[in-house]
C-alpha cells in the first residue's frame, strides 16, 4: 500500500476516544488560543481586505468569520480566519513543521464542522488529525524544504487542512487519499513574503485549499495515490531528497505530536525566531535596570540557521518589524515588553527605535551545523554592552511559552481575554471562554461559533 493510502487510512480510523487525554487537553487548550488569536485580527487590514473580496463574491452563508458578522461559504470562512488567525504572527508553533500549524488546521476544520453541522468532540477529532498529518510530514521533510525558501505553514498545512477537514466531511480512506493528492497540487508558500501581507495569506490559502481539496474528493474528484511519495510526488518536489517518507506512517500517533514535543503558544506577537532573545533581553533589563539610553551595544546569538525567518534586518513597517530581531530587541528595551501596539507602523519608524536596533548585532553559532533544526536545537545568547562598561550575558534554551516553559493557565486565559477583546463586548468574551470551555459536549459547532461572533448570543448548548 502507498504511503499516501496509510496516512489516509489512518486519518479515517481515528477516534478521538481512542487518543490519550494529553492529546485531547492540548487540543483544547490549543484550540482555544487559535480562536484567541483569530479574533485580536479580525480588525486587522491583511483581514479586511480578504473579507470584503470575499464578501464580494457573494455565497451560501455556511460558515462564518469569527468576531465579525460576516457569513459566507465553508471556504470562504477557512481562508478569512485563516488569514485573521495568523495577521499578528501570535499564533502557536510546531517545531516539527518549522511553522503554525493550528492556524491552518482549525479554520478548515471549524468551516467543515459547521457546513455538516458537527459536533465538538468530532471538531476536536478532526483537529488532533489534521495537525498529526502537518506535523508528521514536517518531522519528515528534512530542513532543504524550509531552507530552500518554502513557508511549510501553507505547504505543509495544505495536506493537513485537507485531512481535517475529510474528516469532518466523513470521507472514507479511499477519498481521503484523493484529497491528500489534490492537495499535494495545490500547496505553494513563499518566505519571501515574510514581513508583508501575504504571509498571513498562506495560512489562509491552506485552510481554504485543503477544504476545498476535501469537498471536490467527496464529489469524486481523483488524483494519484502516491502523491505524496511518488517519483515526482509532495516529497520529490519540495525535499530535495532529504524527505524520509518511509518513517510517516509509523511515526503517525507515535507519540502524538500535541503532547511530544508539543505546541508552543506565543507570548509575544512576532516571529517565534525572536522569543527567546525578547526573553533573555527583557530579563536583562528587569534584572539590572537597563534603560534604552544605557545600550551601547546588544549581541544575539542564534544556532545556525536560526535568521532564516529574520529577513528584515531594519524594518521599516510593523509587519517587518516582525520578522526583524534587530528590532524585536529594540522594541522590548523600549516597551519593556511586546505587546501589539510594539508593531504598528509608527513604533516601528519610532527615531529611538531605528536608532536602538541599529546598536543590535545577531551572529549564527556555527557550533550546530546548519541541516539542524534551530529551533530545536542550540540555545539563544544575548549579550549587552553598557555605556558604563558593563557586559551582561544571558542564555536562553527554550523560551516562554514553549513545551518546556508552558504558559500557566492563567495566562492563558489573560491573553485570550486580550486577543478577544479587540473584536466582542467583555459579556461575550465570557460566553465565548464558557463555550470553549465544554467545547466536547457542544451538539452543534454552529451554536459554538455564534459565541464567536458579536451580539448578545447565548452560550453554546450542552448535552
Amino acid at each position: 500500500m502507498s504511503v499516501t493510502r496509510e496516512v489516509a487510512g489512518w486519518v479515517a480510523r481515528l477516534a478521538i476516544d481512542g487518543v490519550p487525554l494529553g492529546v485531547t487537553a492540548a487540543a483544547r487548550a490549543a484550540v482555544l488560543d487559535t480562536i484567541a488569536v483569530t479574533l485580536a485580527g479580525a480588525g486587522e487590514p491583511v483581514t479586511r481586505i480578504v473579507a470584503e473580496a470575499v464578501a464580494e463574491d457573494g455565497a451560501r452563508p455556511v460558515a462564518a468569520q469569527l468576531g465579525t458578522d460576516l457569513r459566507t461559504s465553508a471556504e470562504g470562512a477557512a481562508l478569512v480566519n485563516g488569514v485573521s488567525g495568523h495577521a499578528l504572527d501570535y499564533d502557536d508553533v510546531s517545531v516539527s513543521v518549522r511553522g503554525h500549524p493550528s492556524v491552518v488546521v482549525l479554520p478548515a476544520a471549524l468551516a467543515a464542522a459547521q457546513s455538516v453541522s458537527a459536533s465538538g468532540r468530532a471538531l476536536l477529532e478532526a483537529y488532533v488529525a489534521g495537525v498529526e498529518v502537518m506535523t508528521k510530514l514536517g518531522r519528515v521533510m528534512g530542513p532543504a524544504h524550509y531552507r530552500a525558501g518554502w513557508h511549510a505553514t501553507s505547504t505543509l498545512g495544505t495536506l493537513g487542512s485537507a485531512a481535517a477537514a475529510g474528516k469532518l466531511l466523513g470521507l472514507d480512506a479511499g477519498r481521503i487519499t484523493h484529497a491528500l493528492a489534490i492537495a499535494a497540487s495545490e500547496a505553494s508558500g513563499s518566505r519571501q513574503n515574510f514581513g508583508t501581507m501575504t504571509k498571513p495569506f498562506h495560512a489562509g490559502h491552506a485552510a481554504r485549499c485543503g477544504l476545498h481539496a476535501a469537498r471536490l474528493a467527496q464529489k469524486g474528484m481523483t488524483g494519484d495515490p502516491a502523491a505524496i511519495e511518488g517519483p515526482v510526488g509532495f516529497f520529490a518536489m519540495f525535499s530535495f531528497g532529504d524527505a524520509r517518507p518511509e518513517e510517516l506512517v509509523r511515526s503517525l500517533g507515535a507519540p502524538f505530536d500535541l503532547v511530544s514535543p508539543g505546541l508552543s503558544v506565543k507570548k509575544y506577537p512576532c516571529c517565534f525566531a525572536t522569543h527567546r532573545a525578547a526573553d533573555g533581553v527583557l530579563d536583562l533589563a528587569g534584572e539590572h535596570g537597563i534603560r534604552p539610553n544605557d545600550v551601547a551595544a546588544v549581541t544575539v546569538t542564534v544556532p545556525a540557521g536560526g535568521r532564516q525567518p529574520l529577513i528584515h534586518d531594519r524594518p521599516e513597517t510593523g509587519l517587518q518589524g516582525k520578522f526583524s530581531m534587530q528590532y524585536v530587541i529594540a522594541a522590548a528595551l523600549l516597551d519593556r515588553g511586546l505587546g501589539f501596539d510594539s508593531f504598528s507602523d509608527a513604533a516601528v519608524r519610532r527615531p529611538e527605535a531605528q536608532a536602538l536596533l541599529g546598536r543590535v548585532l545577531v551572529n549564527e553559532d556555527p557550533a550546530f551545523r546548519d541541516a539542524a533544526n534551530p529551533m530545536e536545537e542550540g540555545s539563544v545568547t544575548v549579550e549587552v554592552r553598557t555605556t558604563d562598561g558593563r557586559r551582561l550575558a544571558r542564555r536562553i534554551d527554550h523560551p516562554r511559552g514553549s513545551p518546556a516553559l508552558p504558559l500557566r493557565r492563567e495566562e492563558l486565559l489573560a491573553k485570550f481575554r486580550d486577543c478577544a477583546a479587540r473584536a466582542l463586548d467583555p459579556a461575550a468574551v465570557d460566553r465565548a471562554l464558557t463555550a470553549l470551555d465544554c467545547i466536547e459536549s457542544v451538539r452543534d459547532v454552529n451554536a459554538l461559533v455564534a459565541s464567536l461572533v458579536p451580539g448578545p448570543r447565548p452560550a453554546a448548548p450542552v448535552r
